[in-house]
């Protein structure tokens, strides 16, 4: 493994040129000395995107900040030059036959196998920002916020049919329930006065025709009895007595008007029913309508928890393990933050270290947060897969086992 790391007038740092020969590369040093500017020019010079990560690059008093990477293994040299016009520097990346990368933001990119991820920044991060940390590192089939927003949108419409279906729900069991056998309809009260006014003429008219028929018949007896004079009276008023019956044949039969006063009576029960059962049957298909939408919410909230539990038990999670919810990381179903600090340390790196990049390289700025057993598993994790790890850190023995940065350069007992 031939690799070579140098850093040249970039904020505190001088010139310093490392050639490491382990996997794991602690920098060390007092406060300072240069350290974190060594590893901020490192972390810069891998940025794919070229942004501008530090306001003032160039060290005061210099032209111009370099900072270079040169891979013996991949053929390769990475270099970013910062200039005193404030942009974010060139980035150039060249074989080391001298032969030219046209776009080489895409170069890093793919080098890397995305952007370099911090472990123990990894850590520091909210819930949030890890989960989203974690995700840049998986493929799933679908976007998983899309997907919550979409799940938020169809719980809202779900809330809302909710809410209506118990205030329908209210409504109807406030309502009578209506009788088997109350009207469709409500009754007019006209219809029913012009039947009555219809069946008072007839009873009228029927009165009428037998009064006149009895006086003609008591008229027509004592004309019999003087029938000797009055023989041509009793034959025209026999013709008129004829004509009185044939009246009353062509008269309807007599209507009794009780049950129309009845109704007439009940009219304003019977209308009262009619309304309680068209309240009652309204009530009731808005139920069914709002029960409706709620179940329609609720099979949709299901179809989108099932295809998110397919889609990340089907995604490759750099460990075992690992999955994410709307609020953050889980590892074995418990919330990241709840799982053991020496565990979490152990997921961090090991997420760091997913995929195959050509590349392989991790940036620990924050050090100082491992003990001696974390380093040492990083130092076994990142033998096991290939990765250098350059590491911050100036507690306990750092300056005995890395590098030590001083005045901006490495000190002349710097571990080789």
């Amino acid at each position: 493994m031939t690799k070579r790391f140098t850093v040249t007038d970039y904020k505190g740092v001088r010139q310093i040129d490392l050639s490491p020969t382990g996997r794991l590369v602690v920098i060390a040093g007092a406060n300072g000395a240069g350290k974190s500017s060594f590893i901020d020019a490192i972390t810069e010079l891998f940025d794919p995107k070229g942004s501008k990560l530090t306001p003032k690059p160039i060290r005061e008093g210099a032209e111009e900040a370099r900072a270079e990477y040169v891979d013996e293994d991949l053929q390769l040299r990475i270099r970013r030059v910062w200039k005193q016009n404030g942009t974010a520097g060139t980035l150039s990346v060249e074989a080391l036959d001298g032969a030219k990368y046209s776009r080489p933001s895409d170069v890093v990119a793919s080098l890397l196998g995305g952007a370099i991820f911090d472990p123990v920044a990894f850590l520091n991060l909210d819930e949030k920002k890890q989960r989203d940390a974690l995700l840049a590192k998986v493929e799933l089939p679908f976007d998983l916020d899309t997907l919550s927003r979409e799940k938020a949108g169809v719980e809202q419409r779900r809330l809302e049919a909710g809410r209506e279906v118990k205030r329908l729900q209210g409504a109807l069991a406030s309502l009578p329930k209506p009788s088997a056998d109350a009207p469709a309809e409500e009754v007019s009260s006209t219809d029913i006065l012009a039947e009555l006014d219809a069946a008072r003429l007839a009873q009228r008219q029927s009165e009428e025709a037998h009064a006149r028929y009895d006086s003609l018949a008591t008229r027509y007896d004592e004309l019999t009895r003087q029938i000797e004079e009055l023989i041509l009276q009793r034959e025209r008023i026999g013709d008129e007595q004829e004509a009185a019956r044939n009246q009353i044949l062509a008269l309807p039969d007599a209507v009794d008007i009780e049950p129309l006063q009845e109704r007439l009576r009940n009219l304003d029960s019977i209308n009262q029913a009619v309304r309680d059962r068209k309240a009652y049957e309204r009530t009731a298909a808005d139920l069914a309508a709002a029960q409706q939408l709620h179940d329609g919410a609720q099979a949709a909230l299901d179809v989108i928890e099932q295809t998110k539990r397919e889609g990340l038990a089907a995604a490759a999670f750099p460990v075992d393990g690992l999955s994410v919810d709307e609020d953050g990381v889980t590892f074995d179903g418990v919330p990241f933050g709840q799982v053991n600090s020496a565990m979490r340390r152990r997921v961090a790196f090991a997420i760091a270290t997913a995929g195959d990049p050509k590349l392989k390289l991790v940036i620990v700025k924050d050090g100082d947060l491992l003990d001696a057993d974390s380093l040492d598993a990083i130092r076994e994790v990142a033998d096991e897969r290939g990765y250098t790890v350059l590491v911050e850190r100036d507690r306990d023995e750092s300056r005995q086992i890395g590098f030590t940065v001083r005045d901006g350069s490495l000190a002349p007992e710097a571990a080789a």
